[in-house]
């Protein structure tokens, strides 16, 4: 930081935020001496700070004047500067802020089932409170960092001393320590300070916005991160039972638990395999099939100008559209507008004899089983992970989708996310084997 001397913290603070329309420099009197208030009005509710001074006064603290960034930043935190005339060193205020945060709501995102419904904010001490609720045990650690140089924010790290493995928190507190200079502006830039994986077909890590399933994840041994104004919490790390496993099933009964995992699983498989064995079926192996089958396969494609292929990719992004558009348009009509559009081109394009009934029907079981999966992000590499399934299959048969599926068993065996291998099924640390 710059040194400069201590009689110009004033004038230094009044030129880095002469381009700032909402800071705001007031006399005010205080214990009947004229002080200067240095703040941002647009996050500091001025009335009522004033209301409640004498014990805010109590509560400051000087700062170095000397330290020009440290000035500036106490007040783009939304605290309050005061000019003190004993001293040159200013004393700093916590001040009763302006409400920017939304309160405590339900899940805006994700559905819950039989577990708690509130959900995370944009206030970080607020997330680390919902937490604290739902674990009141001594052991549970939270660390914070502030990260950044032009770009200053917060961000905690939560964690079960004797849950999580000491070599996963030590590799994430590491990471973090090391590039603690570096801007966050997302979550991309988080995990490369946490040395992630930068191409990936499953998640390196969990995102929830809900503190129930933040809590068992913290129990099932993960770390925590937690960043300010940003309302999930990123469980690090994820490994291979996070593709099926939630952890909102352990409020079920066993056999009913053990039934939904089966589905989970059925459904990955279905969504993987459904598309590479339609064009094995039409193109490559159909001598797979018993010839009644056969026939009946070779009927429904009849009068259909284009290989299995195209004709596969056509739908296969028809359908990623009319996803997407699910996902941006508004709640009040994105559902009824993208069901519309889906039945009204689907049926078009058979009747046009574009593409098969038959493919119809595989693509919706594979669209179906593919967000079965427990997560949305898990949802993502596998559908990418089809047309790399598709390309093989239409290139070596059956021989090529089994190649395909090996690859992907011997991709996630040597993927390793903050010092843990994907393929383990527990995190725990020490206090698992007590």
């Amino acid at each position: 930081m710059n040194k400069r001397n201590p009689a110009g913290w004033e004038r230094a603070l009044i030129e880095q935020m002469s381009k700032q329309a909402d800071f705001t420099i007031r006399t005010v009197s205080i214990l009947g001496q004229p002080r200067t208030m240095y703040y941002l009005k647009s996050m500091v509710s001025l009335s009522q700070t004033l209301d409640m001074l004498d014990s805010l006064l109590s509560e400051s603290t000087p700062l170095d004047p000397s330290m020009d960034n440290l000035v500036v930043d106490w007040v783009l935190r939304g605290n309050v500067l005061v000019g003190n005339s004993d001293s040159d060193a200013p004393l700093g205020l916590r001040p009763v802020k302006l409400q920017h945060n939304r309160p405590i709501m339900t899940s805006q995102i994700e559905q819950p089932l039989q577990v708690s419904f509130d959900s995370f904010t944009e206030e970080l001490y607020t997330n680390i409170g919902l937490l604290r609720k739902k674990l009141i045990r001594p052991d549970l650690a939270v660390e914070t960092f502030t990260t950044g140089t032009s770009t200053r924010r917060d961000l905690a790290l939560v964690y079960i001393q004797g849950e999580a493995k000491e070599s996963i928190v030590s590799f994430v507190k590491q990471k973090l320590h090391d590039n603690l200079p570096r801007d966050i502006h997302n979550v991309s830039d988080l995990l490369k300070m946490l040395d992630q994986p930068r191409f990936s077909l499953v998640p390196t890590y969990l995102s929830t916005e809900l503190p129930e399933e933040t809590s068992q994840n913290l129990l099932e041994g993960k770390v925590i991160l937690l960043i300010d104004q940003f309302p999930f919490a990123l469980a690090f790390p994820a490994i291979i039972k996070d593709l099926w496993s939630l952890k909102s099933d352990l409020n079920y009964p066993p056999l009913f638990r053990m039934f939904s995992r089966f589905i989970r699983i059925a459904g990955l498989l279905f969504a993987v395999v459904t598309p590479g064995m339609y064009i094995i079926m039409n193109s490559v192996n159909p001598e797979l099939l018993r010839i009644q089958l056969a026939i009946s396969v070779a009927k429904s494609r009849e009068g259909v100008p284009y290989p299995a292929i195209i004709e596969v990719f056509l739908m296969m992004l028809m359908l990623e559209m009319v996803i997407e558009a699910t996902i941006r348009l508004p709640k009040s009509i994105g559902p009824t507008i993208t069901m519309i559009g889906g039945i009204i081109l689907g049926q078009a394009i058979v009747q046009a004899h574009l593409v098969s009934n038959l493919l119809i029907i595989v693509l919706a079981t594979s669209t179906i089983a593919n967000f079965t999966m427990a997560g949305f992000l898990n949802t993502i590499g596998i559908r990418i992970f089809k047309y790399a399934t598709i390309l093989c299959s239409t290139m070596f048969g059956i021989f090529g989708l089994e190649a395909s599926i090996i690859w992907l068993c011997v991709y996630l065996a040597g993927l390793n996310a903050s010092s843990v291998p994907y393929l383990s099924f527990s995190l725990k640390g020490r206090s698992s084997h007590e």
